[in-house]
């Protein structure tokens, strides 16, 4: 794919994601989407074949990108602690740069049926399964609790990472300048390195 062709396709998909996360899915054009991002309406169908096609790559190029982090995270050679502040610091500050973009990933995804395909199952789970690398290798090295299944604590700390940022891009009840999002993630760390027992209350945070 030459560069012209790959800058178009990146300013139709952030377009996307904007008349996504104003309008929701369901409700949003390839005519609103072409509109936002400046390009003839016949001419976006020469870079993508549909909506659900545009929402698909959405999902697969970001994706990758938290996958290239989760890699980057293990080749740096940090504790699988700091492997994991930094992969949790990614999605937060991912967030911090582009709200919109997590409410499309969280909200909209999920809910199209052609997500739900071989391919897409494999690159969703590449994620979970570098997690689950810096659990067990922090297992291996007394760092985390040997009796903790390495895929339950992977889901344990994506289901805490994912509830939260709903809260951040969903919840109109949710105050966000009491609960800043840099709280969210130390508070985040902090259980996932002591758990819930008041033993651990005085330990370093």
């Amino acid at each position: 794919m030459d560069e012209a062709t790959t800058q178009k396709k990146d300013i139709i998909l952030n377009a996307a994601i904007k008349v996504f996360a104003e309008k929701g899915y369901y409700s949003s054009r390839t005519l609103d989407i072409s509109n936002e991002a400046g390009v003839a309406y016949g001419s976006l169908y020469h870079y993508f074949r549909s909506k659900d096609d545009i929402l698909i790559s959405i999902f697969q190029e970001r994706w990758n990108l938290l996958i290239g982090k989760v890699q980057q995270a293990r080749e740096q050679g940090a504790g699988p602690e700091e492997q994991l502040g930094m992969v949790i610091d990614f999605i937060f500050r991912s967030y911090r740069q582009n709200p919109d973009l997590l409410k499309v990933l969280i909200m909209d995804v999920p809910r199209l049926d052609k997500f739900y395909n071989p391919e897409n199952w494999k690159l969703y789970n590449l994620f979970f399964r570098g997690l689950m690398e810096i659990f067990h290798e922090g297992q291996e090295k007394g760092v985390f609790a040997a009796d903790v299944s390495p895929i339950m604590a992977t889901y344990i700390m994506h289901g805490a990472v994912d509830a939260t940022i709903r809260q951040y891009v969903y919840n109109p009840e949710f105050n966000k300048e009491e609960f800043p999002v840099e709280e969210a993630r130390d508070q985040i760390m902090k259980v996932l390195r002591r758990g819930f027992s008041k033993k651990g209350e005085d330990e370093k945070s």
